[in-house]
Order: C-alpha cells, then sequence, then structure tokens
C-alpha cells in the first residue's frame, strides 16, 4: 500500500528531484569546463567547485524547503490560534455547569451534571497538553515553582480511578521545587501507571521521600536483569498482553535525562520494582 502525500509533500518532493538533478547537471559540466579547459591550479579548481557546491547546496535547501516552510508556519498559526479559542468555550461551559449544578436538586440530573464536568475536565487536560507541548517546541521555559507533595497527591487522585482497588500509599514532604510541573507530572504518573498495570494479588503501591530522592514502590511482577536492560527501549514491554505501546519508560527516561535526574531501578522477578528519582536538581534552595 502506498502512502498518501499531501499536497505540500509532493510539490516538496518534486521540487527536490529537479533541484538536485539541475544542480548536479550543472555542477559536472563546470567541473568539466575548469578541468579540461582552463589553466588554473587543480587546488584552484577544487576550491572553485567547493564554494559552488556550498552556494548551490543552499540555495537547493532554500527552494525545495520553502513550500514546507510555509506548510508549517500556517499549521503554527492555526494550532495556537484554535488552542488559544478553545479555552473560552471551556471556561463558558464550566461557568454554566457550576450555576446549573448549584440549583440543580434532582439526583439524576446531578449524575448527568457530575458526567459532563468530567467530560469538561478531560478537555481541559487535553488542551493544557497541547499547550504544553506548544511550549516545549518553541523552546520556552516550562519550570515553574510548586511543592511535590501537592503534585504527587494530584498524581494519586487521577490514578485511583483506575487502581481496581489498589491501595496507593504516599509519604512526600512539602518541599519546593522549580521544574517542568507538567513533565514531572507525567514520569511520576507512568511510573505509577505501570506499578499498577503489572501489580499482583492487589499489593499495595507506596510513594515515598528519602531526603533528595522519590521513591515508587511496588510488589508486582518485577523484571529479570534482561528485561530491565531493555526496559527504556521504545515499544518493548515485559507483557505483551497488557494494554499500552511500550513508550511510557522511554518518555521518562528523556524527561529525566533533560533535567539531570539521576533514575536507579531495582526489581527482582516475582518479587517487585523499585524506582528511584534523584531530584536534588530540582530542589528550589533558597
Amino acid at each position: 500500500m502506498g502512502i498518501a502525500l499531501r499536497s505540500s509533500d509532493k510539490l516538496f518532493f518534486i521540487r527536490s528531484i529537479i533541484a538536485f538533478s539541475v544542480a548536479t547537471c550543472f555542477f559536472v559540466f563546470i567541473g568539466i569546463l575548469l578541468w579540461e579547459w582552463t589553466d588554473l591550479e587543480k587546488s584552484w579548481i577544487i576550491l572553485i567547485l567547493l564554494v559552488t557546491s556550498l552556494l548551490i547546496g543552499y540555495l537547493i535547501v532554500s527552494y525545495t524547503l520553502s513550500s514546507l516552510f510555509k506548510t508549517n508556519r500556517f499549521l503554527d498559526i492555526l494550532l495556537k490560534d484554535t488552542l488559544h479559542e478553545l479555552n473560552i468555550p471551556l471556561s463558558v461551559i464550566n461557568a454554566n455547569l457550576q450555576m446549573l449544578q448549584a440549583d440543580e436538586q434532582d439526583v439524576k440530573k446531578l449524575k448527568r451534571l457530575e458526567r459532563i464536568e468530567l467530560a469538561s475536565k478531560d478537555l481541559y487536560a487535553l488542551y493544557k497538553e497541547v499547550d504544553y507541548y506548544i511550549k516545549k517546541e518553541i523552546q520556552e521555559d516550562v519550570r515553574e515553582k510548586f511543592y511535590l507533595d501537592e503534585l504527587v497527591k494530584t498524581v494519586v487522585q487521577k490514578q485511583k480511578e483506575m487502581a481496581n482497588g489498589v491501595d496507593i500509599f504516599y509519604n512526600v514532604l512539602h518541599v519546593e521545587l522549580f521544574a517542568d510541573k507538567h513533565g514531572l507530572a507525567k514520569v511520576i504518573s507512568n511510573l505509577v501507571h505501570n506499578a499498577l498495570k503489572y501489580n499482583q494479588n492487589h499489593n499495595p503501591l507506596h510513594i515515598f521521600q528519602e531526603e533528595d530522592t522519590l521513591i515508587i514502590k511496588d510488589q508486582g511482577i518485577g523484571m529479570s536483569e534482561a528485561e530491565l536492560f531493555l526496559a527504556f527501549n521504545r515499544y518493548y514491554q515485559v507483557d505483551t498482553t497488557k494494554e499500552g505501546y511500550g513508550i511510557g519508560l522511554s518518555l521518562v527516561k528523556a524527561y529525566c535525562d533533560e533535567f539531570k535526574i539521576a533514575m536507579r531501578i531495582n526489581s527482582q522477578k516475582n518479587v517487585g520494582t523499585e524506582v528511584i528519582l534523584d531530584i536534588a536538581y530540582l530542589l528550589n534552595k533558597k
């Protein structure tokens, strides 16, 4: 099955072929003329060809990529404008929901309004997710001050909805961090989600702090040394029958590398896994 190309991609592809073909023919022709029909030294000829090739290369790249840059700029503006406009109806929905919930007494109707509220929160979470990645893409500093215990509490509350009766205990200090809050929340969320996914016998999950380290410990199926070696590979899964695509730990590793968080994993088959995050670099030490 062939790959369907957008019109801008087709134009880029055709332009690239034409420009490269013309440039190659021109470069070879000039090279032959200089080599055979001039009295210049060979070193000068090579220098002229090198400078010419760099100039032609620049012109080719500028010409072939112009349509792609134009499309990307258009999509970037469209995405940012749409994202900005999306925030307005979300605010209207939430404001009206609060008024309806305040005046409503019927239990069934209140449950329906609660479902609408949950859907609205999910939509807002998607909005924040896209906003976060746009800021990351344009290399905006996404770091902010926040408290570790409040972040962990928020993550745990969300994960409890899919915990299937598994208890999640946490004991984290009220310490201030200066970091990418959204990214760190995704790291902890991914680690907790994995611990829940590979849980066995409904054993509890523990999140706690020891000095400058944050530890997520479970009593799940664990990993062998061979599996632990592959754990951070993108799309790798210990158990392929479980849901997901095997990208969670690779995202965790990428975030930790970017923000200088040393991470260690201790795991034993059929005993459990302990993930240790050194958050010393994130602590807002005044």
